[in-house]
């Protein structure tokens, strides 16, 4: 079992570094990540000095959805060309399958969103005026590195549950970013509502864990940091187990 579990593990591994999408978005959400900390460090002055939260919001806000949307196509892709039938025959264990698809994607969207986080600081460091970036040391550019990486990984597990239950790419790429980045936000502003909403909101959670400000307003939240990643990465599993029964009751 242990050597089958390897060969599935490697074999998901191949898939998702051989194919070029994938890699492109990556690319393309790290470039969007620098810009973004770019303009961050060259609008900071000395009264708002820049921390790494300010420089990397580039990466939590975009990188990571992006890496969802690429932990997603794991899966759609598959579906799309019929592979996943030739997957099921070589390895009947449906469960063990998507479950090496959620580890590599997780592992692969934790590094990439780590190397974002510090090409963002050190991009901020170059563009902020002298002392502006005194904010950006390495201890707290590792902090947050550890950070990012608790939200990248469960977040390519949604990614990869997403992508299961619907099977299709335009709807799993469509949930995966309306979710983080228009739902949750105007949920959070509901007027009257929002203080409500707010605290059970996944991505929020998220937010507050990473001390990112974003669309949310200041929630009274009914844990701490550690509590709201535990919230989402339960969230999380509660998506991906209904993933993993509905695939086994599937007969494609």
């Amino acid at each position: 079992m242990m050597a089958t579990a390897g060969a599935v593990l490697n074999a998901e591994r191949i898939k998702l570094t051989t194919l070029r999408s994938p890699l492109w978005a990556t690319v393309a959400a790290a470039v969007l990540s620098f810009g973004l900390s770019a303009l961050q460090a060259s609008v900071a002055y000395d009264y708002a000095r820049l921390t790494v939260p300010d420089a990397a919001l580039g990466v939590a806000v975009f990188g990571v959805p992006v890496l969802m949307v690429v932990s997603a196509m794991t899966v759609t892709g598959e579906y799309r060309s019929g592979l996943i039938a030739t997957t099921f025959m070589a390895t009947p264990h449906r469960t063990l399958v998507f479950c090496a698809k959620a580890l590599v994607a997780a592992v692969f969207s934790a590094l990439s969103a780590a190397v974002m986080v510090v090409g963002s600081v050190l991009v901020a460091r170059l563009v902020a005026d002298p002392g502006v970036g005194d904010a950006l040391t390495p201890a707290a550019t590792a902090g947050f590195v550890a950070a990012i990486a608790l939200y990248a990984a469960p977040a390519a597990v949604l990614g990869v549950g997403v992508a299961t239950l619907l099977r299709h790419t335009a709807g799993a790429v469509t949930v995966l970013l309306l979710w983080p980045l228009l739902i949750e936000p105007l949920l959070a502003n509901l007027p009257g509502r929002g203080w409500q909403i707010g605290p059970y909101l996944p991505f929020a959670n998220m937010f507050r864990f990473l001390d990112v400000q974003w669309l949310f307003p200041e929630f009274a939240m009914h844990w701490g940091g550690p509590g709201s990643l535990g919230y989402f990465t339960a969230v999380v599993a509660t998506v991906f187990v209904a993933a993993l029964i509905t695939v086994n009751r599937r007969d494609t």
